[in-house]
């Protein structure tokens, strides 16, 4: 007698067609899925449209911030009231003209690690400064050391004579950066008999849709992240040895001759237009066997001088740097216990962040981005001042766009049945974005980069 069971042949139709093997079979478990906290943040705030996909932006620098020259020569000074000169250059939120008449200055050697003493300028002769002694408090005598090259006079305040008539005017201007934005094209397609057909999982249109709706941002993102604009965006290229940068346009073509516009992303601007030393350092390495506390504390030092208001930054961190903050926490060489630390993570605007304290009072917001998770961008932490970047758009959204299909995005369209010739039996839609970035004020944006082990 033949007795029915759970045939577990490959040949029988029980095994073929009959049985269910899907636990769920409209669900499908995906590897990558969206994950785009930059572009996020800055659409959360809103994109900005341009009337023209080459744009630019004023920036202006505040020269009484941080005022000073150099000197380009010697001279002998003395005891308070000797007068001397020399000629002077370097100067930087200053001019050496007339309008230096009356600036009081402490005078320091280039390392700025001893002090020569205050002075103030009696008068201005082409590059030839003259001054005039006012002391050194730690001379018995006042008398203020000697001048020699590079020395670097640093002004703090004026003092004007009495009866004197107003002194002439100092003048600046605005700086100008550019970038462009970039068309970013993503379509997707299927036969009008795939698009039709009830299948396990979802409907293929539906699928193609979320999955390239993903695909797309994170392309997005990653051109705010990595893009390159030949020519760059303006201003002095500090990590490229100097130089400014000060063509506008100067695009590539395709193989068709057409435009190819690209925008400038965060991480090439900081490499081309940040600092790797001095006091407006914006650019750092570090490794993990070889970074201390006075390290960390003297790097926040000079990312907080542009704290942005309520001293926050967001950190965009690639996973080896995400994680190694907690490494460094729970090292006794490093972080003296319950000195500073990184909070819990939290839930913000839709942003899983871990928050920073530093000992210069800032707060660095870290943010895990998966456009830096793999290969040299792992160790990679790009730290935004929120106030200085912003996303822009050319075209306005032509259809409803975001990462699931839905929602309203001013820098993504999504267009549907795009090819429809000769009656096609098939659907081609396609996200679109002609986008890029509004980077100001270069200085105030920090990239750093941590290492496993220095070489």
């Amino acid at each position: 007698m033949a007795i029915g069971n759970l045939d577990n042949t490959v040949s029988g139709l029980l095994y073929t067609d009959r049985r269910r093997f899907y636990l769920n079979e409209n669900d499908v478990a995906e590897l990558y899925m969206s994950e785009t906290p930059f572009l996020s943040g800055l659409m959360g705030v809103g994109s900005e449209q341009v009337d023209d996909p080459d744009y630019k932006m004023f920036e202006y620098r505040a020269g009484w911030a941080n005022p000073k020259f150099l000197a380009n020569g010697t001279a002998t000074t003395g005891v308070p009231g000797t007068q001397f000169a020399v000629n002077c250059d370097g100067a930087e939120g200053v001019a050496i003209d007339s309008s230096l008449i009356g600036a009081v200055v402490d005078i320091w050697d280039t390392t700025e690690a001893t002090f020569r003493g205050t002075a103030v300028v009696v008068n201005v002769s082409g590059v030839s400064v003259t001054f005039k002694a006012l002391g050194l408090a730690t001379s018995a005598t006042q008398t203020l050391g000697n001048i020699v090259n590079n020395d670097v006079f640093r002004v703090r305040t004026t003092a004007a004579g009495e009866g004197v008539t107003s002194p002439d005017a100092s003048t600046d201007e605005l700086e100008v950066v550019w970038n462009s934005t970039q068309i970013i094209r993503t379509p997707l397609e299927l036969t009008g008999t795939l698009a039709a057909a009830n299948l396990r999982g979802q409907k293929e249109r539906e699928r193609y849709r979320i999955n390239k709706g993903r695909e797309h941002m994170m392309k997005l993102e990653r051109a705010l992240f990595f893009g390159y604009r030949t020519g760059g965006i303006g201003g002095t290229a500090n990590g490229a040895g100097g130089g400014t940068d000060s063509t506008f346009v100067n695009h590539t073509t395709d193989a068709n001759g057409k435009t190819i516009r690209t925008t400038m992303g965060v991480i090439p601007a900081l490499l081309r237009y940040g600092r790797t030393s001095g006091d407006q350092q914006n650019v750092f390495t570090n490794y993990l066997d070889t970074y201390t506390f006075d390290d960390f504390a003297d790097q926040m030092d000079k990312i907080a001088q542009y704290a942005p208001g309520g001293g926050e930054f967001v950190a965009y961190c690639g996973s080896f740097a995400y994680s190694a903050w907690s490494k460094l926490m729970s090292d006794s060489t490093f972080f003296a216990t319950g000195q500073y630390n990184v909070e819990p993570m939290t839930t913000e605007s839709g942003l899983h962040i871990k928050k920073l304290f530093t000992p210069s009072g800032i707060v660095i917001n870290l943010v895990r981005a998966a456009a830096l998770n793999y290969g040299g961008d792992k160790g990679r932490m790009v730290i935004v001042n929120p106030d200085n970047v912003k996303l822009v758009s050319y075209r306005p959204n032509l259809g409803d766009a975001g990462e699931n299909g839905g929602g309203s995005y001013s820098s993504v369209a999504y267009n549907t049945n795009i090819k429809t010739d000769d009656g096609y039996d098939g659907i081609k839609d396609e996200y679109f974005s002609d986008a890029g970035v509004g980077l100001t004020l270069a200085d105030s944006h920090a990239l750093m980069t941590i290492g496993a082990t220095a070489p």
